[in-house]
């Protein structure tokens, strides 16, 4: 059994949370921007490849927003940073590989980011990876149990109920009960 929480914050349940932060290379934050607006999302999206990945986000940081008036100070970035989030099924070290090995796009997103060593010597990337990790500051999932193949079938289950009870309308008592007996 899995502990609850462990691993400094970056484990709830089964689920691992990822947050790295990395410093974008001068004068290459409007081509980094423009290749993660293109990058595409839903099935055909880069993450898709990884069957342990619950959710990712890649985002270019070129400012912090001031907080309103309970916050004293505006804090100022003197550098963008490349901000890399993921909850993951699992252990870091095999997503890293599976990063490595199904994501080339990995070396263009921190391919413009100070010292990234790319992907194709592991052991550098696993290092250059946690070397740029931090801790997350509030890791919560909403499943932490639930593996990402438990989740897509909940949702295909979810899917098939729904059209079940579109079309199932009007039925009898009898006739509801015989196809929902059909098809569950």
């Amino acid at each position: 059994m899995r502990r609850r929480i462990s691993e400094r914050g970056h484990r709830v349940g089964g689920a691992y949370a990822l947050t790295t932060f990395a410093r974008v290379l001068p004068g290459r934050e409007d081509e980094l921007e423009a290749y993660l607006e293109a990058l595409p999302t839903g099935a055909d999206s880069p993450f898709a490849r990884i069957d342990t990945l619950h959710i990712a986000r890649v985002q270019l940081f070129r400012a912090l927003v001031h907080q309103g008036p309970k916050q004293r100070k505006t804090d100022t970035l003197r550098h963008a940073h490349l901000v890399f989030t993921s909850t993951i099924d699992g252990d870091l070290e095999p997503y890293l590989d599976w990063l490595a090995a199904l994501v080339p796009e990995c070396d263009e997103w921190w391919g413009r980011c100070v010292g990234y060593p790319g992907r194709h010597d592991r052991g550098a990337f696993h290092a250059w990876v946690r070397s740029i990790q931090a801790r997350p500051g509030l890791f919560r999932s909403a499943m932490p149990d639930a593996s990402v193949v438990e989740v897509r079938e909940a949702l295909a289950l979810r899917e098939r109920v729904i059209d079940f009870a579109v079309e199932a309308q009007g039925l009898s008592a009898e006739a509801l009960q015989a196809r929902f007996r059909e098809r569950f």
